[in-house]
């Protein structure tokens, strides 16, 4: 088989692109334009110009001046208050949820919380490599954001399940602007800055230019710097240090570096005698201060709890650059050139726990004899629930503050190139091809146990000199009893021998497309012309990942040395596309729009064909009712199909609850692997609607109101370690006719018992959950699957008027809303669960859906003065999640997530001719009435996924045009 590279197929496809955008047109007469008296235009969702006052199918657009006057910091701020957005996700809360980690970084458009991989994102209608709203254009540069909110794989192909995301920069401009923003909160906790710069010429040459660079950073926001909301945070692990241990028996003689001991860890746990003895004079949980130092003795004395949620963030540090370059260049009528060039470099210095917990892999390995100096229990011992720091006061050469709680330092950077020509073929056809590449390169700072190391310092051969004991327990710190100095303190210098420093490429990945397609009249139909628009499209995907040092070689005391080691990898994505679309006017007021689109992945073997369509009536000049029908599909990742191995990607269990035995997972091993069996995600969309726009009395009003049926299914999920153990649970209490109420975990009850014995009959639970001979999860096995379907009805509505006065200047008033009739979804234990009006906590299926969620503006203009006030509001949800009193503190879960109500407030002055100059100077109030979240006993303290910690922010902008 003929085989090119990927720089040979990138050389072939530059040859087609210039061959398409050059040999074509010439091969044509150029004609000149006969424009009509309406400028028609592409609106995202359709390949053909329209002059419409309403389109066909439900789009929003979000404009520059909607961004500027909301005085949000960011475009990601910005869309999360938006109503047909759901779990956003912009703040941080490790574990926080059922659906996973929220890192706050890199947001996403995530339409009707259906994930934010299933919104398609483009710039200037290409895709890109990187969906994160940040990183895609420098803000000053974006012209608007269409949104298309039914669907689009008949007209983009893959990932456009919910909608699509379309981001139109700024491709003429000539002059400088600039634009300085800063805004910090009321307790001045952090901050965030931004610097952006807009500059552009156009030429009579027929040579125009544009470029734009901003510079962004934010100060990190820890949780212990909201105290309100952190005291109620449940975050504590049953995994500490001080921690539990327990007996090993039948242990090898002497030291087998970087392998197992070959012993047996026995009943009973031993917890580290120093737990909770050296807590006085630091507060305790729900003091509002640094968690308790030795820990606290809970579940009846056998766990020796830690509070880590001291060391976590709100809000991750962050700096961003992004820069935008298009060159543009019309050497006839009939010919347009352009080259685009968009790079970004996000660099994100996240906190974290100081370590990570033990997990059956360092169960195996690691062993303290009863010799080591400072072994309390006098047997051989190995961690069954401990970390290697945590806060206590650190012998080894470092003190354990938050400055160093942090996870690996991550730099993103993203660059993609798109060559495009635009041409007439004829005086009514038009065509484009177009190539892009983009790379996608995740660099990481890492310091990483080195598991031989440990082994080691146990064994007192540890440190340069070679000689040296690592004192894993307790009396490590000067205030525990039993502390001995020089015998029981690590030695200075000794964490640092430990630890492995490494800085190097993640993960890197490639994105090719070309794209070519042609669009023009076909023939006449009495009520007017017959378009068309057809096009080809190829896409190469290629996702590298690669190991880290010590994990290639199965050194990484946080990953499983008893598993398959990490390897770098390579899986790739081809696809090839053809679509096709029709406009014909059936009647002077009625439109029709189909649309088709065939798509095959040639490296899964997979192939979809999607249809669309869409219909317009305009009953009146001022009444236009629009009606559209779509399939789209989500293909399957590489990564998420690639060949499955059993112990691969294994590492630490952080959270979650074994209901079997009724205790926390934490120091079970969690492995994930591929799974090449998934089918593509597909969903059907249909939607009817209304845009009016009358006159005379009510001229400048406008109501729009659009209602939508959404059936998603086959939805690609991997199920959480919490999610898959409750699998096997289900699983056991149908075979056993038991149901979850009357479960009692007790050794001893009767439906214990019946556990027991379904242990013995389903010893891997059907390959997703093993477990150790006392029964708790030693691994699980995660793979992504074909689990769900979601099924929505709801109503978009959209109002606003303008009203001019004599005196007073001009009122706007904007109101949109969402409105959800039905949210409901079938999950893996099969039927139909309704999910509106909860919180969802239970479940990473769907996230927390409020019946409504609201956003009214309400803007002031006159002469050079401008202000404006809005209000962002979602409605009260049903608290559904699970409250786990670790502490005895007396939570209480509430029945209700209450309703909220944020106003945001700004004002703005234009100064013309200030120092030959234009300046506009904006000042503003973000949560005016500080409204702040409502304390729930759950991981975070609150639901991060509908409200944030920010409290009240201040504000201000400075816009610079010399020459004004």
């Amino acid at each position: 088989m003929f085989y090119l590279s990927k720089r040979g197929r990138l050389r072939h496809l530059v040859h087609a692109c210039l061959a398409v955008s050059l040999t074509i047109p010439l091969a044509v007469q150029a004609q000149d334009n006969n424009p009509d008296d309406v400028e028609e235009v592409v609106v995202t969702g359709s390949y053909i110009r329209n002059s419409a006052f309403a389109e066909d199918t439900n789009v929003n657009t979000v404009s520059q001046a909607d961004l500027f006057e909301s005085g949000a910091a960011s475009m990601a701020n910005y869309i999360r208050d938006l109503s047909y957005t759901q779990n956003t996700n912009t703040v941080t809360n490790t574990l926080g949820s059922a659906s996973g980690t929220q890192s706050g970084v890199g947001t996403r458009f995530n339409l009707r919380g259906l994930g934010e991989n299933s919104t398609l994102q483009l710039v200037d209608g290409v895709r890109v490599i990187d969906q994160s709203i940040n990183s895609s254009l420098p803000d000053i540069a974006i012209d608007r954001l269409e949104v298309v909110l039914d669907g689009g794989s008949a007209t983009y192909g893959s990932d456009a399940v919910a909608g699509v995301v379309n981001i139109i920069p700024i491709k003429e401009f000539s002059g400088f602007r600039s634009r300085t923003y800063y805004q910090r909160d009321q307790e001045s906790d952090f901050e965030e800055m931004n610097t952006a710069m807009l500059w552009g010429k156009t030429f009579n040459n027929g040579v125009s230019y544009v470029g734009a660079f901003d510079a962004r950073t934010r100060t990190s926001l820890m949780q212990f710097e909201r105290p309100r909301e952190w005291t109620k945070d449940n975050g504590s692990s049953s995994s500490g240090n001080p921690g539990v241990w327990r007996e090993v028996v039948g242990a090898d003689d002497g030291l087998n570096l970087f392998g197992i001991h070959g012993g047996r860890q026995v009943t009973p746990s031993l917890v580290d005698p120093t737990c909770g003895t050296f807590n006085e004079g630091s507060p305790g949980h729900g003091q509002g201060a640094f968690p308790t130092p030795s820990g606290v003795l809970t579940n009846r004395g056998t766990i020796c709890r830690f509070e880590y949620s001291g060391a976590q963030e709100y809000g991750p540090e962050e700096t961003l650059y992004n820069a935008y370059n298009t060159l543009s260049w019309e050497p006839t009528d009939w010919l347009n050139l352009n080259l685009t060039l968009k790079n970004s470099v996000r660099l994100n210095d996240s906190r974290a726990s100081p370590s990570t917990a033990t997990s059956s892999n360092n169960r195996a390995v690691l062993l303290i004899r009863a010799d080591h100096p400072a072994n309390p229990f006098g047997v051989d011992v190995g961690p069954r629930s401990w970390r290697m720091i945590t806060f206590m006061e650190d012998k080894g050469g470092r003190n354990t503050n938050f400055s160093h709680s942090r996870t690996p330092e991550a730099t993103t950077g993203n660059n993609q190139l798109m060559l495009r020509a635009e041409y007439d073929l004829t005086d009514t056809w038009t065509g484009y091809s177009y190539y892009s590449a983009a790379e996608q390169k995740v660099n990481v700072n890492r310091e990483t146990p080195h598991l031989g190391r440990m082994q080691l310092a146990f064994a007192g051969q540890g440190g340069a000199t070679g000689d040296q004991y690592w004192n894993p327990f307790g009396t490590a710190d000067s205030r525990a009893p039993g502390y001995i100095q020089g015998v029981t303190d690590n030695p200075p210098g000794l964490i640092d021998w430990i630890n492995q420093s490494s800085t190097g490429d993640r993960s890197r990945d490639f994105l090719d497309i070309f794209e070519t397609a042609a669009t023009g009249d076909i023939f006449e139909l009495p009520a007017g012309t017959v378009r068309m628009a057809a096009g080809f499209q190829w896409r190469d995907v290629e996702e590298r990942d690669f190991a880290g040092p010590l994990s290639a070689i199965g050194h990484n005391y946080n990953v499983s040395v008893i598993s398959t080691f990490d390897a770098d990898t390579r899986f790739f994505s081809e696809a090839k596309a053809v679509f096709v679309e029709f406009e014909v006017p059936v009647l002077e007021t009625v439109d029709l729009q189909l649309a088709a689109r065939h798509e095959e992945f040639t490296t899964f073997g997979l192939a979809a064909t999607t249809p669309k369509i869409a219909v317009r009536w305009e009953a009146l000049p001022t009444l236009a009712l629009r009606a559209s029908w779509g399939e789209s599909f989500l293909a399957p990742t590489p990564t998420q199909s690639r060949p499955f191995i059993r112990d691969e990607n294994c590492a630490e269990i952080y959270s979650g609850t074994d209901k079997f035995l009724d205790v926390p997972m934490t120091g079970g091993t969690r492995c994930e692997s591929g799974n090449p069996s998934l089918a593509p995600e597909t969903s059907e969309i249909r939607n009817i609607g209304f845009t009016w726009q009358p006159t005379g009395d009510l001229d400048g009003l406008e109501i729009s109101v659009d209602y939508q049926e959404i059936e998603y299914e086959d939805r690609i999920r991997t199920l959480t370690e919490q999610d898959t153990v409750a699998f096997t649970f289900q699983n056991f209490l149908n075979s056993a006719g038991i149901t979850e109420d009357s479960y009692d975990a007790t050794p001893g009850s009767s439906s214990r018992a019946a556990a027991t014995a379904w242990f013995a009959a389903n010893p891997d639970s059907g390959g997703s959950v093993v477990r150790l001979p006392d029964e708790s999860v030693d691994r699980v096995f995660r793979q992504s699957q074909n689990i769900s379907s979601v099924f929505i009805d709801l109503v978009d509505t959209k109002v606003s008027y303008s009203m001019g006065t004599d005196n007073w200047g001009t009122f706007n008033a904007t109101l949109s809303t969402s409105f959800f009739l039905t949210y409901e979804y079938q999950g893996q234990f099969g039927g139909i669960v309704d999910a509106l009006g909860n919180q969802n906590g239970g479940t990473g299926i769907v996230p927390p859906i409020p019946e409504f969620k609201s956003n009214l503006r309400i803007n002031w203009f006159m002469d050079n003065q401008s202000a404006s006030i809005s209000a962002n509001h979602w409605d009260d949800v049903k608290f559904d999640g699970r409250v786990y009193d670790n502490y005895s503190d007396g939570w209480i879960a509430p029945n209700t997530i209450e309703a909220e109500t944020r106003v945001n407030a700004q004002y703005a002055i234009v100064l013309e001719d200030y120092f030959n100059s234009e300046f506009t100077v904006s000042a503003g109030i973000t949560n005016l009435f500080d409204r702040r979240p409502q304390r729930l006993p759950i991981l975070g303290g609150f639901e991060s996924r509908l409200s944030t910690p920010w409290g009240r922010q201040f504000w201000m902008s400075i816009d610079w045009t010399p020459g004004g």
